[in-house]
């Protein structure tokens, strides 16, 4: 004989039925992972593959079925956060770090310090990396997070009420509408199918909105909605379709400049200017003629290049920035644009270069080290094979704009790196029409006044004029490395006062690749094509790039934004200067400066070979040194503690912040409501709502009076405030201003002693308390 089923088992056995979503829950709950998905799949462009997608899909399911759940069990909003902040570490490593975790599916130290850095720091390392960035790597935390707070947030406004019904309508709409605003922001300036996403997400943004808004007004009035409330939801939906308009600005963009995004206002964390100039330690690979210096590289192998065409221009760095000290590397060259820094890249470059495809292998051989990879055209792929490659991927930083690589750890021999690359059409001659863009230069350079209008003056186009520099330059100019005693006095160096006095000006214009591409650069600027200074070598028949093959070239604007190659040839004398230098007429005195003394070659590939540099390096060091020494001052484990925990830390006082001020404005609200009898209310509610935060059980519902309530809250002066309130807002008389304030007063003084009651982490505990905020929430369903 069966026994009667008891009410126990009856709750246990309705209680999986009550956390199923209900038909209206299917719904929402639909909608919010299809909104996500759209805004997730904007990261297309950003991202190779699809498995971005994947996981951010996992991670919307995730998140809005624990909020589900936790709102159908009665918990509080903190309960699905830290449900979901749990899930974004336990299965962060498998899925987006493809770690399993020290122990089963345990993440161990590094995927828990990976993910954490990713929470905090993901969106900026992505908008400083150049898309699209490896589909299977770290960054595929951001898309997991994303996919975990959209599902929280959609399913969690999808439940809210308020006393406006277009707003609770509305407001999922508008949560998951920003979702799609944050994709956009930390997407591409050209995404593909920007038309295709946008409709998709507004035909079914609209159309769940006008579900919703059925829905609701149904539960409000009762039966088929009548005019009014068709009217009401019209004006949702126009409403949504006003603030559609301003976005799709923001979506789209224009044909010409791209859609708005974080990328273009977020500066690189790289400091390329920290690096000496190349072009400055030019004399290490010279031909000494005999002597003896260890820093010399003339006849020693640089890198060997397989897979590359013989005669193929191997670029080291470009410069594209003069102080009037040296040419230099920057991260702004070109005004405006947005590919013009050095930016992380993943193993794939979305190169825009269009050229020749060529695939190489670069060797470091034993006459090279630095910062400066040696590579071919414009990169489109690049990965590291030898020596810390892992290291040297992560760091691995590319200008699009220049076509310039950078290692900053340093590469050094034996170190082995893959790429392929397009070899661009860079030819250059008199019909080339020039960019127009201006380059900005120092102050100083009046002395090239007179050799960029004497040496056109039958030129007539910009190109035609910096070609005729150009053979001037080759045909008056002479070509000495400063090495041989009678040539000692062609000291190396591009300053102003090098370039001035010692070759436009000077009675002889000697110099090497230094002086000449420094000079024919500056010169080519001031007529007004933008030119830049490029080092490098031209690739040898058997690949082996020498001391001896290094050379520098300069590179021209066109207007089309492409960069054309000006070869050495063109401007650059070969010719010996005359062993003797030419007399001048005025003898020398005693206040005439005799040439400075030559300077010596530098001792390895960083160093500037400019006196002038000195007290720049020293100033530069010393603001260095001065910024650091806070830092350095401090202990150790607060450093730690700040680098590790400071995100972490920011982001909870903020959390608590909010959650203080939002009982700071409702308190507000309360007691300047438009009617005094609404006042009396809100000061009841107030103490109520305190005695909550206390722990106290406090009975709730719309059957509820305010003397039973007064018998369970901890004061005694509750009985008397709930007969007062009952006087006043049920009274015959409406009640004045000055009994609203006098309650008020009676209230705080009431709830003040109920803290002093209490211990202080109680009261710390009532002041985050979210207890007063779950009802609302909780009726949602």
């Amino acid at each position: 004989m069966e026994r009667p089923m008891s009410h126990a088992d009856t709750a246990t056995r309705s209680r999986p039925h009550h956390l199923l979503p209900d038909v209206h829950s299917w719904v929402d709950l639909g909608a919010v992972v299809l909104l996500g998905g759209i805004a997730l799949s904007g990261f297309a462009t950003s991202f190779t593959g699809w498995q971005f997608l994947v996981v951010g899909l996992t991670g919307l399911v995730i998140g809005a079925g624990v909020t589900h759940v936790t709102r159908a069990l009665g918990w509080p909003l903190i309960a699905p956060l830290t449900i979901l902040g749990l899930v974004y570490f336990l299965l962060g490593g498998p899925l987006c770090l493809r770690s399993m975790g020290d122990t089963a599916f345990l993440p161990g130290g590094a995927t828990l310090s990976t993910l954490a850095d990713q929470a905090v720091f993901g969106w900026k390392d992505l908008l400083t990396t150049l898309p699209p960035v490896d589909g299977d790597g770290r960054l595929l935390a951001l898309p997991w997070l994303i996919g975990l707070l959209t599902g929280l947030v959609g399913a969690a406004l999808s439940h809210a009420l308020t006393r406006r019904a277009w707003l609770t309508a509305l407001l999922p709409v508008a949560g998951l509408t920003l979702v799609l605003v944050a994709v956009i922001l930390l997407g591409v300036r050209h995404p593909h199918s920007v038309a295709l996403q946008g409709a998709c997400f507004a035909g079914v943004a609209l159309g769940w909105l006008a579900v919703r808004a059925r829905r609701l007004s149904a539960a409000v009035h009762g039966g088929t909605p009548g005019v009014g409330r068709v009217a009401a939801g019209a004006g949702l939906v126009a409403l949504a379709s006003a603030l559609a308009l301003p976005a799709s600005a923001l979506v789209a963009g224009s044909d010409d400049q791209g859609r708005t995004v974080a990328r273009s206002w977020v500066e690189p964390p790289f400091d390329i200017g920290r690096y000496p100039s190349p072009l400055a330690g030019f004399r290490k690979y010279i031909d000494l003629q005999g002597d003896d210096d260890p820093a010399n590289v003339f006849e020693k192998t640089l890198f060997t290049v397989d897979g590359a065409p013989a005669g193929t221009l191997v670029r080291i760095a470009a410069m594209d920035r003069y102080d009037g000290l040296v040419w230099g590397a920057s991260d702004d060259a070109l005004p405006g644009a947005a590919d013009d820094s050095f930016q992380r890249v993943s193993s794939t470059i979305d190169n825009p270069l269009q050229g020749e495809p060529v695939e190489a292998t670069v060797t470091i051989g034993e006459g090279y080290s630095g910062v400066w990879l040696p590579t071919i055209g414009g990169l489109t792929s690049m990965e590291f094979r030898a020596g810390d490659a892992e290291v040297k991927q992560e760091t691995f930083r590319y200008n699009l704009a220049t076509s310039t690589a950078v290692a900053p750890t340093g590469i050094h021999e034996g170190d082995t790196y893959e790429f392929s690359a397009v070899l661009p059409d860079d030819t250059l001659d008199k019909s080339t029409v020039g960019s127009t863009a201006v380059t900005p230069m120092p102050d100083g350079l009046g002395f090239l006044d007179g050799p960029a209008t004497d040496w056109t003056e039958k030129a007539a186009t910009p190109m035609e004029r910096v070609l005729a520099v150009a053979k001037r330059l080759k045909t008056d100019g002479k070509y000495s490395d400063g090495v041989i005693k009678s040539e000692r006095w062609y000291f190396p160096g591009h300053n102003i006062q090098r370039l001035s006095d010692g070759f436009l000006s000077a009675p002889q214009m000697v110099g090497n690749d230094e002086q000449y591409a420094a000079v024919m650069a500056l010169l080519a600027n001031e007529i007004g094509v933008p030119t830049r200074v490029v080092l490098g070598a031209v690739l040898p028949e058997d690949g082996v790039v020498r001391g001896k093959d290094v050379q520098a070239w300069v590179e021209l604007r066109a207007a089309d934004g492409s960069w054309r190659t000006l070869p050495t040839e063109e401007f650059m004398s070969q010719e010996p200067p005359a062993e003797q230098l030419p007399q001048t007429d005025e003898p020398m005195t005693g206040t005439v400066v005799p040439p400075p003394n030559p300077i010596p070659p530098p001792s390895d590939a960083g160093d500037q070979s400019d006196a002038d540099l000195k007290e720049r390096k020293t100033d530069k060091s010393d603001d260095e040194d001065e910024e650091g020494s806070l830092v350095n001052r401090l202990p150790r484990w607060v450093v730690e503690v700040a680098t590790y925990g400071g995100g972490p830390l920011l982001l909870l006082a903020l959390l608590l912040g909010a959650i203080v001020g939002a009982k700071a404005l409702r308190r507000r609200r309360r007691r300047n409501a438009p009617t005094i009898s609404t006042r009396f209310v809100g000061a009841w509610r107030e103490l109520v709502d305190h005695a909550r935060d206390l722990g106290q059980p406090i009975p709730l519902g719309p059957t509820v009076t305010r003397r039973e309530q007064s018998g369970a809250i901890a004061s005694d002066e509750a009985s008397s405030l709930a007969r007062r309130a009952d006087a006043c807002v049920f009274g015959p008389q409406l009640p004045e201003e000055a009994a609203a304030a006098s309650y008020w007063g009676s209230v705080e003084a009431a709830r003040r002693a109920m803290s002093g009651a209490v211990g202080r982490r109680r009261r710390l505990l009532a002041a985050i308390s979210l207890t007063t905020f779950a009802p609302r929430w909780r009726r949602g369903r």
